[in-house]
């Protein structure tokens, strides 16, 4: 169970700090091409999984310990 914390956290941060950078990009850039706003939109609810999936595996972690 600890590889797999370990692993979707890891998970969880690469892709926080994608959507950071990608909207960072955006916003520099002034982009109002769709693609570009669906694939950001994209990469945000993916983070919100990997954070709730994280949260849940944590959570078991800690109630086995």
């Amino acid at each position: 169970m600890k590889i797999a914390t370990l692993v979707s956290a890891i998970l969880t941060v690469l892709v926080v700090v994608s959507t950071m950078i990608c909207g960072l990009w955006i916003s520099a850039n002034n982009v109002t091409d769709p693609s570009s706003i669906h694939f950001h939109k994209t990469i945000g609810i993916a983070s919100v999984i990997c954070c709730i999936i994280t949260a849940v595996l944590v959570i078991i972690l800690v109630r086995r310990i």
